[in-house]
């Protein structure tokens, strides 16, 4: 029986080029750092340190933890030098990103739909940014981080998309069994991998032949919500 349904963002709940997002991204925080490192190195180091917190979690080790140490240790520069300019930096410009996403007109009535037949509601984002910023991209998808039962970021999580730690993290915190759950993404690799235990999956896409347990649109999913045939 289904108890929790974990809503990605980007391209399900919010619609967007995650190239170009990504590049006036670090075209805006690269430059508050130009008196410690060049922007330059600056973007470059974040790419390989974010990919090392991706592909290298370690036991113990918040998403946090496993980005700063890679990065520090690259670039010579401590935690507390870093983090402060980081959260100033997703305070005052980081929402101003906001006109490259575009609003999925079902997702808002998604949640709202499984809110009204008493599931819980997790955002199921990849957890490589801080709490602050996660919370401002759920209000790009006009809804309220306090709708949601969960939500995690690089703080509080341990692993990333696409590994399975992730998801078990999710159900772990939510106190359900993966079974209880069904994620819903528009990643073939990265939100899917749920499946592999033992969480059923909505992709939300092309119609193309996936190994799925629904697909279609936010819409499909609203229905099946309100007809209770998850």
């Amino acid at each position: 029986m289904i108890k929790a349904i974990l809503f990605d963002l980007d391209g399900t709940l919010t619609l967007m080029d995650q190239e170009e997002f990504m590049k006036n991204y670090i075209g805006l925080l690269a430059p508050r750092f130009k008196h410690y490192i060049s922007p330059d190195k600056f973007a470059k180091q974040v790419s390989k340190s974010t990919e090392v917190m991706i592909k290298q979690p370690l036991e113990g080790k918040t998403n946090l933890q496993v980005f700063f140490a890679d990065f520090t240790k690259a670039t010579g520069l401590t935690y507390n030098t870093l983090w402060p300019i980081f959260e100033a930096f997703y305070t005052t410009d980081f929402p101003a990103l906001r006109c490259l996403v575009k609003l999925n007109p079902y997702g808002k009535e998604a949640v709202e739909a499984a809110l009204e037949k008493g599931y819980a509601v997790a955002i199921a984002a990849n957890p490589v940014m801080p709490l602050i910023a996660i919370e401002e991209r759920i209000r790009w998808a006009e809804l309220s981080p306090q709708t949601f039962d969960l939500i995690p970021s690089m703080e509080s999580f341990h692993y990333c998309k696409p590994h399975t730690g992730f998801y078990a993290e999710l159900a772990q915190n939510l106190r359900l069994q993966p079974s209880e759950c069904i994620m819903v993404g528009n990643h073939p690799v990265e939100d899917l991998v749920a499946q592999e235990i033992g969480m059923k999956t909505f992709y939300v896409g092309d119609p193309v032949e996936i190994d799925t347990t629904y697909k279609g649109e936010l819409s499909d999913l609203t229905q099946k919500i309100r007809e209770g045939s998850l």
